[in-house]
């Protein structure tokens, strides 16, 4: 047996908070920088990232993580991009919004990485907010866009984490059980810890309910971590980095 952690973040283009628009510059490398420490210092065997803006950014992260990963830019809004990365031997993403028919906003991707004789597959999801397609449209369009994502492997997905923009108990968390998964931060009864600097919880890992019970850690950052007022910023991001450690075989 062994652990596998998995950690997941919405880096907000590594601009720091504030930062006023959604049409992001190139990244602040100091941000980048102290986020990335923060990464490695949890010892992740994947990371999993949400709003890249760029290729040039994801190859950017990638030199500072010193691990190697796959990017997919956003769909109907390509500065919402996606990145996975990874310690493990081998890697690759397998699926992602790109190959499907879907009009999907923001981005998903399927990425197994693991051994020869053993995978896991995961997948990062950064599903449509409120505030750009009103509560109704954006609320099914959120559950078209996860039922997606997750059936576009046979065999299933080990793990579905990103930004859901979608508190717990909403329509996309009611389909993820309905599918097989759970939440981990309910498993680890701290479905009231926020992951955002504001409050709420619109970050999630969920699992697959048959492994629920090889969960030995479920973690969010700190919000004063991310304090960061020395560089004219009040923190890192508008979110908080979160990470499971599981057992497996």
């Amino acid at each position: 047996m062994g652990q596998f952690t998995l950690l997941s973040h919405n880096v907000f283009w590594f601009q720091g908070v504030p930062f006023p628009t959604d049409q992001p510059p190139a990244p602040n490398a100091e941000i980048m920088k102290r986020l990335c420490a923060i990464y490695r210092d949890l010892n992740p065997d994947v990371i999993s990232l949400q709003e890249i803006q760029s290729e040039e950014t994801f190859q950017m992260v990638s030199e500072q993580l010193k691990m190697p990963g796959c990017y997919c830019p956003g769909e109907e809004l390509p500065q919402y991009g996606g990145a996975v990365f990874w310690t493990s031997p081998r890697g690759a993403q397998i699926h992602s919004s790109h190959e499907s028919p879907l009009a999907t906003q923001r981005m998903w991707q399927v990425v197994e990485v693991g051994q020869a004789d053993s995978c896991l597959r995961i997948g990062n999801i950064h599903l449509p907010s409120q505030r750009q397609l009103g509560p109704e449209k954006s609320a099914a369009q959120r559950v078209t866009e996860t039922l997606d994502a997750i059936n576009s492997c046979e065999l299933g997905l080990n793990f579905v984490a990103g930004d859901f923009n979608e508190q717990y108990g909403g329509a996309v968390s009611e389909c993820l059980e309905a599918q097989g998964y759970v939440d981990a931060a309910a498993i680890s009864d701290w479905v009231d810890r926020p992951t955002g600097i504001s409050g709420g919880r619109g970050d999630f890992i969920w699992v697959r309910e048959q492994a629920s019970n090889s969960l030995l850690h479920y973690g969010v950052v700190g919000k004063q971590i991310f304090e960061c007022g020395d560089i004219n910023k009040q923190y890192l991001s508008d979110h908080l980095p979160l990470w499971v450690t599981m057992e497996i075989e």
